[in-house]
């Protein structure tokens, strides 16, 4: 994978559980861009479910999510919200 220059900024990790996702920023090149990964995604991660600690999850998670980052980014150019699915993890 190409190097993105991603930086994910912890202290911005929100659970939206009307998405069924977690949200956060992080900046690309220097540039902010703005994330968000899915529930199934964080499941895939933690091995089981994690409606009740999705934050938690995300947070202990982060170098991984960073790559995921990075993959979700190299699908296509940056929307607004470049979201991190179950494919990205691999």
């Amino acid at each position: 994978m190409p190097d993105t220059g991603l930086t994910i900024d912890p202290t911005t990790f929100s659970d939206n559980p009307m998405a069924y996702q977690v949200e956060f920023a992080g900046t690309v090149d220097g540039e902010p861009q703005q994330f968000a990964v899915q529930y199934s995604a964080l499941e895939a991660l933690a091995g089981g479910p994690v409606a009740d600690e999705p934050l938690r999850v995300a947070q202990g998670q982060e170098n991984r999510l960073t790559a995921a980052a990075g993959k979700a980014l190299a699908r296509g150019p940056a929307a607004d919200v470049v979201t991190i699915g179950e494919a990205d993890l691999v």
